[in-house]
C-alpha cells in the first residue's frame, strides 16, 4: 500500500458516506456516520433557531401585550380618573338639582302666594274702581249742581252789582237854609245793592250816610258818590254855598214874589 499525505488527498464536500470512531453509551467503540451526525446537528440547529424565532415571536408578543396592558392599565387609570370626576360631577350635578328643585319650590310658594296676593289686590282694585266710579260720578254730579249754582249765584250777584249810576247835580244852596238836601242817586238795574257811600271835603258842605247835604260855610265842597259794589262807577259832585240872592223872572229884569207877596230867595 502507497503511503500518501493527508494533503495530498481529494477534498470530500459532504459527509455522506463518511464515518468516524466513538463509543455510544455503554462505552463500546462504533462507528459514526458523519452523514447522521450532520443531520442531527441541522436538526438541532433549525430547531434551535425556530425556537428562538418563536422566542423572539413570543418576546415581541410579550412586549406588544405588555405595551397593549400599560395602554390598558393607563386608559383604566384614565377611566377610573374619568369615572371618579363623572361621579363628582354628578353628585354635584345632583346636589345643584336638589337646590334647583328647592329653589324652584319655594319659588313655586312664593309665586303662588303672589297670585293671592294678587287677585287680593285685583278684587281690592275692583272695588276701589268701583268706589271711584261711584265718587266720579258723584263729583259730576255734585260739579254739575255746582256749576248751576255758581251759575246761579253769578247771575245773582251780575243782579246786585251795579252797572250803572245816575246823580242828580245839586242846585245852588243858601247858607242857613233849613230845608233837608238830599243827594239823589239812583243805580242801575234795578235789582242793584243800594249801597253808597258819600264822601265831603267838608269844607262848605257835610254829607250823611243816607245823602243829607248840611250847609256848614260859604263856599264850595267836592262830594264823591262811590257806589261800594261797584266804585268804578263813582261820580263827584261839586256843591257851592253862598248867601241869599233875590230870585228873578225868566226875563232877569224883575223880582218874583210868591203868592202872598212874600219874596223869593234863592
Amino acid at each position: 500500500m502507497k503511503k500518501i499525505k493527508i494533503s495530498e488527498l481529494p477534498l470530500c464536500s459532504t459527509l455522506k458516506g463518511l464515518f468516524t470512531i466513538g463509543t455510544d453509551s455503554q462505552n463500546r467503540s462504533v462507528k459514526v456516520s458523519l452523514q447522521f451526525v450532520e443531520d442531527k446537528t441541522n436538526t438541532a440547529v433549525a430547531n434551535a433557531e425556530t425556537a428562538t424565532a418563536a422566542a423572539n415571536t413570543a418576546k415581541k408578543n410579550a412586549d406588544t401585550a405588555t405595551a397593549n396592558a400599560q395602554k390598558a392599565t393607563e386608559n383604566a387609570v384614565t377611566a377610573t380618573n374619568n369615572a371618579v370626576k363623572a361621579t363628582t360631577e354628578a353628585q354635584t350635578a345632583t346636589k345643584n338639582a336638589q337646590t334647583a328643585t328647592k329653589n324652584a319650590q319655594d319659588a313655586t310658594s312664593e309665586a303662588q302666594k303672589a297670585t293671592e296676593a294678587s287677585k287680593s289686590a285685583t278684587q281690592a282694585c275692583n272695588a276701589a274702581t268701583e268706589a271711584a266710579n261711584e265718587a266720579t260720578a258723584d263729583a259730576v254730579q255734585a260739579t254739575s249742581e255746582a256749576e248751576a249754582a255758581t251759575a246761579e249765584t253769578l247771575l245773582t250777584i251780575q243782579n246786585l252789582v251795579p252797572t250803572g249810576l245816575t246823580v242828580e247835580p245839586l242846585p245852588r244852596i243858601t247858607f242857613g237854609n233849613v230845608n233837608q238836601i238830599r243827594i239823589k242817586a239812583v243805580l242801575s238795574p234795578l235789582t242793584a245793592l243800594k249801597n253808597l257811600i258819600y264822601i265831603s271835603d267838608n269844607r262848605a258842605v257835610v254829607v250823611g250816610t243816607d245823602g243829607l247835604v248840611t250847609p256848614v260855610a260859604k263856599g264850595q265842597s267836592v262830594v264823591h258818590v262811590i257806589p261800594t259794589c261797584n266804585t268804578s262807577l263813582a261820580k263827584t259832585l261839586l256843591v257851592e254855598v253862598g248867601d241869599p240872592t233875590l230870585r228873578l223872572v225868566n226875563t232877569r229884569t224883575q223880582l218874583r214874589f210868591t203868592q202872598s207877596g212874600v219874596l223869593r230867595l234863592n
